[in-house]
């Protein structure tokens, strides 16, 4: 299901000192903003939509929850959505079919996800013929999940059933009632299956998997035609990052809407969890999309010979960077 957030506008008098006026600017492009996770890999676009860091920038942005990167793709693909925190796999896995997209910016650039199980799994050969839960296939929950399994031995589908369940709301449902054994997820979804009594047992330090988890993503047609809208779009979400990682109790009051849990334990879980994994400087990362051309090679060899520039343009997070952008938010 799709569903938009009505942005919630709070006023920080600490925000408003260091950011200036938020609203003075008039709008003057509309933008349909899709994220696939209710994690806190999503923070920065949250706390920028809620702080108003788009609209500073001069862009009327609205957010759009669509669960499982697939789904978002074919929505951008249709026009509804012009830019998406989407796993870049995806955006891959369309341009292999024909699609124009292409990841401008990366948002997480590891396998940022805890393999949470059930209680009676102690070790990942215990999945052996029980079902693990991903949101969608091709998403970057799907990835992980298969990458940890090959790793120890073990054939996705064949030894242990993968189900696609839609989001990470899903996933803490499955595991509480018992549908699957084990998940790839991250906070606040985390805090929900801990609590019914699943346990982490692989942390994204010790998956080992230099990948493309989140980025920001776009049509190729977009991009050259609206090169000044996307990076107006991603000075704000940067924006957003630091204000993440400066003010932490201002942040997690604006997180609060989308992460729909409002206890104490959730909302510093979600930051914590978006202060270890979310880049300072947002580059998309070639050696991750060749990580992903090399998983996509099992099946088509040909895609092997590909080129992981094809699918990335990192051109104005560059120019961003050259401007001296990110040494102002960031300057340690």
């Amino acid at each position: 299901m799709i569903f938009f957030r009505i942005p919630i506008l709070l006023f920080f008098s600490s925000l408003i000192l260091s950011q200036g006026p938020l609203y003075a600017q008039p709008s003057t492009q509309s933008l349909n903003i899709a994220y696939v996770a209710v994690s806190g890999t999503q923070a920065g676009l949250w706390v920028a939509q809620e702080a108003g860091l788009f609209r500073k920038h001069g862009l009327d942005t609205r957010l759009v929850y669509i669960a499982g990167g697939s789904r978002v793709i074919q929505s951008m693909l249709g026009g509804d959505v012009q830019i998406a925190a989407a796993a870049p796999s995806a955006a891959v896995d369309a341009g292999l079919s024909g699609g124009d997209l292409v990841t401008v910016a990366g948002m997480v650039n590891i396998a940022a996800f805890y393999l949470v199980v059930r209680p009676e799994i102690k070790s990942l050969q215990d999945l052996r013929g029980r079902p693990v839960g991903v949101t969608r296939y091709g998403a970057s929950t799907d990835f992980a999940m298969r990458y940890l399994l090959r790793k120890s031995g073990l054939e996705p589908d064949k030894d242990v059933p993968i189900l696609q369940l839609g989001g990470q709301i899903e996933l803490a449902a499955a595991i509480e009632s018992g549908r699957i054994f084990g998940a790839t997820t991250g906070p606040p979804a985390m805090v929900k299956m801990e609590k019914s009594g699943a346990r982490v047992l692989v942390s994204p330090r010790n998956i080992g998997l230099r990948f493309p988890h989140v980025g920001i993503v776009a049509r190729k047609a977009f991009v050259a035609g609206g090169r000044d809208t996307v990076k107006k779009f991603l000075q704000g979400y940067a924006e957003g990052v630091a204000l993440v990682l400066r003010d932490k109790e201002s942040a997690k009051k604006l997180l609060r809407p989308y992460v729909g849990f409002s206890d104490r334990e959730t909302l510093e879980a979600t930051w914590q969890y978006a202060n270890d994994t979310l880049e300072r400087v947002p580059h998309p990362d070639p050696e991750g999309i060749k990580v992903v051309i090399q998983d996509r090679a099992r099946a088509r060899p040909e895609v092997g010979k590909l080129s992981p520039e094809q699918f990335i343009d990192g051109s104005i997070i560059r120019e961003l960077e050259r401007e001296g952008f990110f040494k102002k938010l960031f300057p340690r």
